[in-house]
């Protein structure tokens, strides 16, 4: 018997529970968003589901219980939606449904669904029903209706339960409330779930059976094929999933971009653009907006928000860093511009100039770029990152909790307790000796002044370290230092290891809207020549193209004297000051008016 749905909570991302029809009512609340599938399904789907995981994959038998039409709003008015649901109720009228005895209307929260009985149709049990009941819709009512909510795993809002875009209920509506109340009325009624509507039980007589469908497409059995492996998953995963309401014009010229920057023809991406529409969009719009993205040559890359919410490190252009350019129109570049001077940064950059007490200084780190900090060894480069991932104000000698932001610190030369031990003495100002008196006091009076920062010790690889920033979602990421950082196997030399490294780092940066402070030793002719420029560190022509900011460190390890310079800002001055290093790891700048 067909007494099964398949449910997800919270998200239609969250499918693959299947339950008992009658169930459904335990599942309901009205703070969770709720769906329920299309179809029923037998103990055997159950099992099925429970195997494997969800349905995906499951082609077995179906049957159903309501035949629902989605008035999907899209780009329209509220006004228009509300019209076209009108049309849809009129139209059944005139084929011989009793709409005062046969529909059920809901508002969806966004648009409408009109629920007829299967017993209005007659659609018998089959693995081809799906092909039955969307052929069936497609020849009655054409594209009035979202056709794609009968796709072999489709599924809908349950009413009751709230759409969490508009904040609004999916709500019953009377044949009488849809066709005379207008659609302001009904936004304000789906305010609150509607728990207390009287429900009336619907019949149908098979007034439309004859309409059936009754022969489905011809199914060509498909053998396994051998997939490559240089995928570009982001497209993989949005060709796969279909049109998804919300996102599907999006999306469309995404796939659309894809296709013409990979030299397919414009033919054959309608083809396969339209298969993949499954009648979600109106034809017409599909083919408009292919041509638009060919005509214009759109490139979407990595940094675009709707390909970024698919990104996968195994793709090989986040490997080769070759998929990064989006050709942009003027209009494009300055809404670009426009959106970045009026962007609250907050919580989200460093002020360094204002740190190092340089106010005739412009110098600020913005999320999207790399900085890379260079010195001989014994400059105190290292402590540099430290104090500045940790707030300090270098004028004054102190602790400015307003410039700790979110930190992930890669220490791969230091081990952590000795990281953690200094980050104690510079966020304190107590000496090693001090610290190690009494450290568990130390830290309680401290803790809070150190929680926005993480250390992971491990020397990983890009890969590694792009999870990582996906998982804690930092502001800022120091990788000290870039030396030990690990590259693929192809990449030799000290030169092309530096600048695989930098340039990747560049593009995370860019692609995660986040500051990475890379941090580097000198070449071995400048360390000996003690001479330090913008040419100084290692792989310095690389350095120099992939950051936005460079900042030498010079010193000897004996000597508690250093110089920083700003050898590179690429929006900002040029400056240079004089730093003092103190036994609390605080490295306090030198005020050369005193």
């Amino acid at each position: 018997m067909f007494d099964y749905i398949e449910i997800a909570v919270g998200s239609p991302r969250h499918r693959g529970q299947l339950i008992a029809k009658s169930d459904l009512v335990k599942y309901i609340n009205t703070d969770t968003p709720l769906y329920r599938s299309v179809y029923l399904y037998t103990k055997k789907a159950v099992d099925y589901a429970e195997s494997k995981g969800g349905l995906k994959n499951y082609f077995g038998e179906r049957s159903i219980d309501w035949i629902l039409f989605d008035i999907d709003k899209g780009d329209n008015s509220d006004e228009y939606t509300l019209n076209k649901a009108r049309n849809v109720i009129n139209k059944l009228d005139d084929i011989g449904v009793d709409i005062n005895y046969s529909i059920q209307p809901y508002f969806s929260g966004t648009g409408y669904h009109i629920a007829l009985p299967n017993s209005v149709f007659n659609f018998p049990s089959s693995d081809n029903l799906h092909y039955l009941v969307k052929g069936t819709i497609q020849k009655i009512f054409g594209d009035i209706t979202d056709n794609s909510i009968f796709m072999r795993t489709g599924i809908y809002r349950v009413q009751h339960t709230v759409n969490q875009k508009t904040n609004l209920f999916k709500i019953p509506l009377t044949v009488a409330e849809i066709l005379n109340k207008d659609s302001e009325t009904i936004r304000e009624m789906a305010k609150e779930p509607r728990l207390d509507y009287g429900y009336s039980e619907l019949v149908g007589n098979g007034e439309l059976e004859s309409q059936i469908v009754t022969r489905a497409p011809r199914m060509t059995q498909i053998r396994k094929v051998v997939e490559p492996k240089d995928v570009i998953p982001c497209v993989q995963e949005m060709l796969s999933n279909g049109p998804q309401e919300g996102s599907r014009n999006q999306t469309l010229l995404r796939i659309a971009s894809h296709f013409y920057r990979h030299g397919i023809p414009s033919e054959y991406a309608k083809t396969a653009i339209l298969h993949w529409n499954n009648n979600s969009l109106n034809e017409n719009s599909v083919v408009e907006k292919v041509e638009y993205v060919y005509n214009r040559g759109y490139r979407f890359g990595c940094n675009d928000e709707y390909m970024l919410k698919h990104c996968k490190t195994r793709c090989i252009h986040f490997k080769r860093k070759d998929y990064l350019i989006d050709v942009m129109s003027s209009d494009d570049l300055q809404e670009k511009l426009e959106e970045r001077m009026s962007a609250d940064f907050d919580g989200r950059s460093l002020p360094l100039a204002e740190m190092l007490g340089v106010s005739e200084s412009d110098t600020q780190i913005y999320p999207g770029e790399l900085v890379t900090i260079f010195g001989p060894t014994g400059s105190s480069k290292t402590t540099l990152a430290q104090c500045i991932a940790l707030g300090v104000d270098f004028l004054n000698d102190d602790v400015n909790p307003d410039w700790q932001i979110p930190t992930l610190y890669l220490s791969l030369e230091l081990s952590a307790w000795y990281m953690h031990r200094r980050n104690m003495q510079i966020v304190s100002g107590l000496t090693k000796e001090e610290i190690n008196d009494n450290p568990k006091e130390v830290y309680k009076n401290i803790k809070d002044k150190l929680n926005h920062m993480v250390i992971q010790t491990i020397p990983p690889n890009l890969e590694q370290i792009q999870a990582k920033v996906k998982e804690l979602r930092p502001a800022v990421v120091v990788v000290d230092y870039i030396d030990l950082v690990e590259t693929p196997p192809h990449v030799r030399g000290e030169y092309e290891q530096i600048k695989y490294i930098s340039h990747s780092l560049s593009s995370m940066a860019v692609n995660n809207d986040l500051i990475i402070i890379q941090v580097s030793q000198v070449s071995r002719e400048y360390s000996r020549n003690e001479v330090l420029d913008l040419y100084a560190g290692k792989g310095s022509g690389a350095i120099e193209n992939a950051s936005r900011k460079v900042i030498g460190l010079n010193g000897q390890a004996n000597s508690t004297k250093k110089t920083l310079e700003v050898l590179k800002n690429t929006d900002g001055e040029l400056f240079k000051t004089e730093l003092e290093w103190q036994p609390s790891f605080r490295l306090r700048r030198i005020d050369e008016s005193i």
